[in-house]
């Protein structure tokens, strides 16, 4: 499948919901409120949000990274989903080497992210894409939850 990178809008937001329903990240943090809406617009409004779009046109993935995000030195991803339908079809992995490029292009030399303790499948991921376990923060996004901060050299 060929994807393309584009920053998202806001206009872009409603389109980009459904990319995270269904999801562990979704059930766990979102569920119930305007939150995630109010997260996507909040990063297409500071041109934090990055879109995995097909050739049709469909938003197949999404991805919010502050490019100096973690310690002012470093890309941070913050969220990373891909639609349902799409899964299994190798977008996370695109989504991640879009993330690593850009990293790279900035000059920095790691890119860092937080996964939940909850979030199993998504740690394999990652870890299989070469991040390491740099330390842990407990009740940081949620009472609760630990998230595993993570970083790979880029």
């Amino acid at each position: 499948m060929k994807l393309e990178l584009r920053k998202g809008t806001e206009q872009d937001v409603e389109a980009c919901l459904p990319v995270f329903l269904d999801s562990a990240i979704y059930e766990r943090y979102f569920r119930g409120d305007d939150r995630l809406e109010r997260s996507l617009r909040g990063a297409a409004g500071r041109g934090e949000l990055y879109l995995a779009v097909t050739e049709q046109g469909e938003i197949a993935g999404a991805m919010r990274v502050v490019l100096r995000g973690f310690c002012g030195l470093y890309p941070y991803l913050s969220l990373l989903g891909v639609k349902a339908s799409f899964r299994g079809q190798q977008v996370g992995s695109w989504l991640m080497e879009q993330l690593e490029e850009m990293a790279r292009a900035s000059g920095a030399s790691r890119v860092t992210l937080m996964v939940s303790d909850f979030n199993t499948g998504a740690q394999k991921f990652y870890a299989g894409r070469g991040y390491w376990t740099l330390g842990s923060l407990p009740d940081a996004a949620k009472k609760g939850i630990t998230e595993l901060v993570l970083v790979k050299e880029v």
